[in-house]
């Protein structure tokens, strides 16, 4: 249907490049290369399609390329720069990838591990009749830990269509994020982590566990693992195993207040929809945001609800935000296997199971997963498995996400180069700036 489309559309976006031969890399960019890749993302903020762009690109754990044009904030004009913290959205998942398999690693869960041992509501989930979609019935087993950390649980999006389970969660207001139409009631789940991922297992599953590929609230429902396995709140964990060891300062669930100068406003423009509902002032006629070209705010850097500790829900999914910097050390210590300065976080064999595809044949095929042939699904992360058949610029075996905003990060542990691109601009799949980047990085290594 038209929304499976549109979210195929989105995910297309993170994966899809152009194919080229491998060939021997330089180790830095030029001056020329530099000056075209910027003058060709300036030109998308010179002309208003986004509100700033901020890309940093590491060869060999060296700095090769660093970029920030723009504003963080169109109406008072002020500018991006290195300590601008973005919502970075679903590039928190990898976060709670890396968090999760700290635990796997230290023999505390398995990946078979069935979910209901660790949040019992989920022994009583089910799943929507794949033939008669009016009503429920026992899925073949029980969603496993592996499951949610590969998409594959049945679980989805409040936003991700119009079937009976996508109306479930917005009934009973299953949302991680902080996000809806502008001026309206839709909010974050009121409860705390783990009340949120006990409200999830009440609503059905797209499908049985382990058949099929479907994006959605996964790792949310991991974060509630976490809490219950180190007894701490899934931030607190955070905090303590991933972003103090690794000097993470700007990464959380909240902008620190000392921050707050550095938060940036979020931006759409056209009829962007989210739930079902146009994002935009209340009373909006669809019609006047059609075709509408100029930007317009939908959550100001001033009174956005990630300027304060309001909620009890940390979700795993969907929740961070983060500087460019503290993202690319993220980035870093996954190409370095699980290191980073001296400091290790995690285990080479974990850092490779992760960034593994996971997803059989049959999940993948004729490219179910994105719409792409040539790409696999690791454990939170996608992952190129044939660079040719995905027509990706790019090595077999890089691994990325991206967020909603537009942003995204990339790691090619072959030619050892990670980049991050940040912008605040809904929808993700709207300009091709992802794809535009490795090109352009990678046909400047190896000019």
């Amino acid at each position: 249907n038209n929304y499976k489309g549109k979210i195929m559309n989105i995910l297309r976006s993170l994966v899809i490049f152009f194919a080229v031969v491998p060939v021997a890399f330089s180790s830095s960019l030029d001056a020329t290369d530099q000056e075209k890749i910027s003058k060709h993302f300036n030109a998308y903020v010179n002309e208003g399609k986004i509100p700033h762009i901020s890309i940093l690109a590491h060869k060999n754990g060296k700095e090769i390329y660093r970029h920030a044009h723009g504003h963080a904030d169109i109406e008072s004009k002020t500018k991006i720069n290195k300590d601008s913290i973005y919502r970075i959205y679903s590039m928190t998942k990898p976060v709670t990838g890396v968090a999760v398999m700290q635990l796997v690693e230290q023999g505390k869960l398995r990946l078979a591990d069935k979910v209901s041992l660790y949040i019992p509501a989920f022994k009583n989930t089910k799943v929507l009749n794949l033939d008669y979609q009016d009503y429920t019935v026992k899925p073949k087993r029980e969603i496993t830990i592996r499951d949610l950390l590969t998409h594959t649980s049945g679980l989805t999006y409040s936003w991700a269509g119009e079937g009976p389970v996508q109306q479930a969660y917005r009934k009973f207001n299953i949302r991680p994020y902080f996000f809806g139409a502008v001026d309206s009631q839709m909010t974050k789940f009121p409860g705390d982590t783990c009340s949120f991922a006990s409200a999830a297992a009440m609503a059905p599953l797209l499908h049985n566990p382990g058949e099929q590929w479907s994006y959605g609230i996964n790792m949310d429902i991991l974060g509630c693992v976490v809490e219950v396995i180190s007894g701490v709140s899934f931030a607190q964990y955070l905090q303590d195993n991933i972003f103090d060891p690794l000097e993470l300062k700007s990464m959380g669930f909240s902008t620190d207040p000392s921050d707050k100068k550095s938060f940036t406003t979020l931006y759409t423009s056209g009829a962007f929809s989210r739930d079902g509902e146009i994002v935009g002032a209340a009373g909006v006629n669809p019609a006047d945001l059609m075709f509408s070209k100029e930007l317009r705010p939908i959550d100001s850097y001033l009174e956005s609800p990630y300027l304060s500790n309001s909620s009890k829900l940390f979700d795993g999914g969907s929740g961070l935000v983060s500087n460019i910097d503290d993202y690319a050390k993220f980035a870093l210590m996954l190409m370095n296997k699980g290191e980073l300065n001296g400091v290790r976080i995690l285990s080479a064999t974990s850092v490779e199971l992760m960034s593994r595809n996971h997803l059989s044949d049959s999940v993948l095929a004729g490219g179910a997963a994105f719409g792409l042939e040539g790409i696999g699904f690791g454990l939170t992360l996608g992952v190129v498995q044939d660079a040719g058949k995905a027509g990706s610029y790019s090595t077999d075996g890089e691994f990325s996400w991206g967020g909603a905003a537009s942003t995204i990060f990339w790691v090619d542990p072959v030619n050892q180069v990670t980049a991050v691109l940040m912008t605040q601009y809904m929808p993700s799949n709207k300009y091709p700036l992802r794809e535009d980047l490795k090109a352009l990085i990678y046909s400047g290594l190896s000019n």
